[in-house]
């Protein structure tokens, strides 16, 4: 009796195979490959995403540079016109 005991509390290996150890082994690999072409095309897209944001962000620094010229050339006008202004109300008073 107690060989019967020992016997039922120790886990046993089954060798053989059936289509549920198939079917569950099909369905881990299916599984995995859905979930590794998903994430690639998920990275795909995202690459495409920061490649257009990046694209914009030179656009923008662009603008700034072009800004911050036309900003000088704005103030180089406007001491000159300061410079004819106090010239014309020096000569004439």
């Amino acid at each position: 009796m107690s060989d019967n005991a020992n016997q039922r509390g120790k886990p046993r290996f089954d060798p053989t195979i059936n289509y549920g150890h198939i079917l569950t082994a099909a369905t881990f690999i299916a599984a995995g490959s859905a979930t590794f072409l998903g994430m690639k095309i998920e990275l795909q897209n995202l690459d495409q995403r920061v490649a257009k944001i990046e694209a914009t962000l030179q656009e923008l620094a662009n603008i700034v540079v072009v800004t911050a010229r036309q900003d000088e050339r704005l103030k180089a006008i406007e001491r000159r016109v300061d410079r004819l202004e106090q010239a014309f109300g020096a000569r004439h008073p």
